[in-house]
């Protein structure tokens, strides 16, 4: 039996940091355990391929949410990453960190060591930078590449759009991870030579072969259990449905997501007493507050044809496909290497706030929405038919929301997924910062640069506030950017505290995108690596042992 110092529940964005990092100290053992498969395949390696994993039972774990009123009580697909790499072995690859003014804003709410310029240290201690330029805002000698997929493979409606927003009054960007997103950009991407950069694949297939490190795959973690006071351990489930547990000595540290970091707490007595005496599971620890605090990237998209090449048009044949396939086999070079976004805007939808509220992310692909639906249903669909003709648009998410749900067991079964209530749109401050999106929108397609290449619009077009205001909440969706759920503070009523430990019991932590107490303009994948990396050092640190000096990934 491997003996562990350390258990890492969750292989995802965070987990595949945090393992990696404690296991370089030769003399600490640690377990990750991770409820998907391995994370490998060729459709995870190739960029586009992201559209073969997410809603796919073997790498998603295809969660749907409650009706949400504020959407005409619509339900949504609610992906998350089910394997090891988690979101990043599934997503767009958008690398992008936020706003200084995010990270400080978590320090201002009493979040000491996590503002911009602390947590800048561990984005940049993540990176091997890969784009043209001698970048100072970045690292260089890090396990994630970063790279600039116009560079690899120019999309002819990238520089377009930034002409556009340039007329439309939105400065060019060379870099927007420098703590300033307002303007627009080629989008950064993790990415490695014309294949996605996992952080599995960054940080856990370069540490296979310490003996001190232990990966098992497709083991679920129903509870974590405690000894006075103290977690101790973990009961698994495994793929042939048996049952085990494994002890820790040290610490137990979930990194299992937004959505089941504070599943596996409540399963395990740990959040609102009233609702887990309704599941009937003993109180370890009173902690209200999970489950709460429940953040997304509310988002709107418009959608155009266009007279321009976009992969719409340059995989409709079956000679089409089988060249850019034999291409990328070959080069690992063409379209099916790049990035589904290859330029992206921060901007504000009213001059008068003081941060950008929106971001705006170029698609270089549109679905055909007037046919049957690829993957879903029962107002679910989310994968459709490919546009035949070539098609562009541009999506709108809000980058702080002011809107709050919640996570609630359904049972205290693990059979069972969680009840997700997202109230998307719940504070109508956001209802009325994407319909300015969407006028922004507009402005950005009629200005040069796009304007002469607009086809006809795929969208209906709307004519007053009260028009605008029904298409959002008929078609809003979300950014599978989930956070928030076990918030971090310095308040008694936060989660975890400043150092990811959760309060009223010993030897536990929360390591992902749910201990955000307020969200990052930005994909958040990036800021859950930076999450994981910021954790360690904390986790070394209390422990004795050293991390790796800073200094040396400058």
């Amino acid at each position: 039996m491997f003996e562990a110092d350390y258990i890492v529940v969750g292989g995802g964005s965070a987990g595949s940091v945090v393992a990696a990092r404690l296991s370089e100290d030769p003399g600490t053992k640690v377990l990750l355990l991770e409820a998907g498969g391995d994370g490998r395949g060729f459709w995870v390696d190739m960029p586009v391929g992201c559209v073969n994993l997410i809603g796919n039972p073997k790498t998603d774990w295809c969660y749907v949410t409650e009706p949400d009123s504020t959407i005409n009580n619509r339900k949504i697909i609610w992906n998350a990453g089910k394997m090891l790499g988690g979101g990043g072995g599934v997503n767009g690859q958008v690398y992008i960190r936020g706003q200084r003014s995010d990270y400080d804003g978590w320090e201002a709410l009493g979040c000491t060591g996590w503002s911009f310029n602390e947590v800048q240290t561990y984005f940049k201690k993540g990176e091997s930078w890969e784009a043209k330029g001698d970048s100072q805002a970045h690292g260089h000698h890090g396990n994630l590449s970063v790279s600039r997929p116009y560079e690899r493979h120019p999309n002819p409606i990238a520089p377009l759009f930034l002409e556009a927003a340039q007329h439309a009054g939105l400065p060019f960007l060379d870099d927007y991870c420098e703590g300033n997103i307002e303007g627009a950009a080629y989008s950064l991407a993790t990415q490695h030579r014309g294949r996605r950069c996992s952080p599995s694949k960054a940080y856990l297939e370069p540490a296979a072969k310490r003996p001190n490190l232990q990966v098992l795959t497709h083991c679920e973690v129903e509870q974590i259990l405690f000894t006075e006071g103290r977690a101790t351990g973990v009961r698994v489930r495994r793929r042939d449905g048996s049952f085990t547990t494994h002890s820790a000595r040290r610490e137990i540290i979930l990194c299992a997501g937004a959505t089941q970091s504070p599943t596996l707490l409540m399963r395990s007595g740990i959040g609102p007493a009233a609702h887990l005496r309704d599941m009937g599971i003993p109180l370890q620890v009173e902690s209200p507050g999970v489950g709460q605090n429940l953040m997304e990237h509310p988002l709107i998209r418009l959608r155009w044809l266009v007279d321009v090449p976009t992969f719409n048009s340059q995989i409709q044949t079956l000679p089409q496909r089988a060249r850019h396939f034999l291409k990328y086999m070959v080069t690992r070079n063409g379209i099916l290497s790049s990035s589904l976004v290859q330029a992206l805007a921060g901007a504000k939808s009213d001059p008068a706030l003081d941060h950008p509220d929106i971001v705006l992310e170029l698609l270089t692909f549109i679905f055909d929405t007037t046919k049957p639906p690829l993957r879903g249903g029962d107002g679910t669909a989310f994968l459709f038919p490919l546009q035949k003709k070539p098609a562009s648009g541009l999506m709108a998410m809000i980058t702080r929301p002011y809107s709050r749900g919640e996570i609630k067991l359904k049972s205290r079964s693990i059979d069972d997924h969680p009840l997700i209530y997202t109230n998307l749109l719940g504070d109508e401050r956001d209802l009325e910062t994407l319909v300015r999106a969407g006028k922004l929108i507009e402005k950005i397609f009629a200005s040069p640069g796009l304007s002469e290449h607009v086809v006809d619009r795929l969208d209906p077009e709307m004519k007053s506030d009260d028009e605008w205001r029904a298409f959002v909440k008929e078609t809003a969706g979300v950014s599978y950017h989930a956070a928030g759920t076990c918030r971090m503070g310095a308040d008694p009523a936060s989660v975890v505290d400043p150092q990811l430990r959760v309060r009223g019991v010993d030897g536990l932590r929360v390591v992902d995108t749910s201990i955000m107490p307020t969200q990052v303009s930005a994909n958040t994948n990036a800021a859950a690596m930076m999450i994981g990396e910021r954790a360690s050092a904390f986790i070394l640190e209390g422990s004795g042992a050293r991390a790796k000096p800073l200094a040396a990934v400058a």
